[in-house]
């Protein structure tokens, strides 16, 4: 009976500190926001807002913010419909680093758009593969980067999607 007992007792322990270290890790006091790569699949859980609302907010702010619309312009391909171009991505920092890199690296957009949201659209079908990194899109398109390199443009198209979305008016 005494090992029963503290088999119990031994196990309600684990299992106390496993989901308070999950717990901590979920909600620690991270002063950064959420990573450009992560997607929005838990959004109820942890706060993020679902893929359909990202892309309204976006938009609105595209609208509504005339130093942000400019930016985000500047970043566009010439002639490309931003709805269209931001359609397939998981949420906006995904988009804008992929925006970045498309500029940095002289990538054609469509192409980037293809392997990082695994969906490759012809004039007669529609083709879908496996999503990539940012990392290993750019390692893709541009072979001659090394692995290194490519997480290195991949982290510096991050940092500068982080502050195009922090872009605001002046007034």
């Amino acid at each position: 009976m005494k090992k029963i007992i503290a088999f119990l007792f031994s196990l309600s322990v684990v299992v106390y500190w496993s989901g308070a270290l999950t717990y901590a890790q979920g909600k620690g006091g991270s002063s950064h926001g959420p990573s450009v790569n992560q997607g929005h699949s838990q959004s109820a859980v942890n706060g993020h807002q679902p893929k359909a609302d990202w892309q309204t907010k976006f938009n609105e702010r595209f609208q509504n913010d005339p130093a942000f619309h400019s930016r985000i312009q500047s970043l566009l391909p010439p002639g490309s419909d931003l709805k269209t171009a931001e359609s397939g991505f998981t949420n906006h920092g995904q988009f804008i680093a992929a925006l970045h890199v498309s500029q940095n690296l002289n990538i054609p957009f469509d192409q980037l758009k293809a392997k990082m949201t695994g969906v490759t659209a012809t004039s007669a079908a529609q083709t879908n593969t496996a999503p990539m990194s940012l990392g290993k899109a750019i390692q893709t398109l541009r072979p001659n980067l090394s692995a290194s390199q490519a997480n290195e443009e991949a982290k510096r198209a991050e940092k500068q999607a982080a502050v195009t979305i922090k872009t605001q008016q002046t007034t």
